[in-house]
């Protein structure tokens, strides 16, 4: 056996570890369905994400934190209905003021995606503002890795689907959280 670690098996390792020290545990396995939500008065802080080619599926992680500036939304609410459709963009976002502090997924082995439905909570003492779209967080097939600035909190989601790839690419949306005075 080589000393040496293959390209693929290290990334393995430095995705286990990441995985671990983020939070712990995926929220689901291939194929499976999940429904995460953060403790009341948290909002979400990361997102990670890795697809396999074999399940054509995508395992997710997540973690919630403090929101900034001691805000503590708690009037919250789900999308009431699925926001995508199979093989459809995901184009999300929470009612003004809200923020992003759950995610629910199932997964069709026919279309080879999922759908998703978002929790959105609000403090009314707080409003978003100065909000600004990432980039592409991940390629097909590839590791997706997001972490919130401590003074933002997440307010959207948006993904393409590509059915060449089964996979999807992910962009999030992001905004200050401001005390109203």
């Amino acid at each position: 056996m080589s000393r040496f670690q293959s390209p693929t098996s290290v990334l393995v390792l430095l995705v286990a570890f990441y995985s671990t020290a983020v939070s712990g545990a995926y929220v689901n396995t291939w194929d499976q369905q999940f429904q995460y939500e953060c403790p009341e008065g948290e909002v979400l802080r990361s997102v990670l994400s890795v697809h396999s080619d074999t399940a054509e599926d995508r395992r997710w992680m997540f973690t919630c934190g403090a929101a900034p500036s001691g805000a503590s939304p708690s009037f919250c609410r789900w999308t009431s209905d699925y926001v995508n459709n199979w093989d459809e963009p995901i184009n999300f976002m929470c009612p003004a003021d809200f923020v992003l502090t759950g995610v629910s997924s199932y997964h069709s082995n026919a279309a080879e995606d999922r759908r998703m439905k978002f929790k959105c909570c609000k403090d009314a003492a707080y409003k978003t503002a100065s909000c600004s779209l990432t980039p592409y967080l991940n390629n097909w097939d590839s590791l997706l890795t997001y972490n919130v600035a401590f003074s933002k909190v997440l307010v959207g989601w948006f993904s393409v689907h590509s059915n060449g790839a089964e996979d999807r690419r992910h962009k999030m949306l992001v905004c200050r959280y401001n005390h109203v005075n």
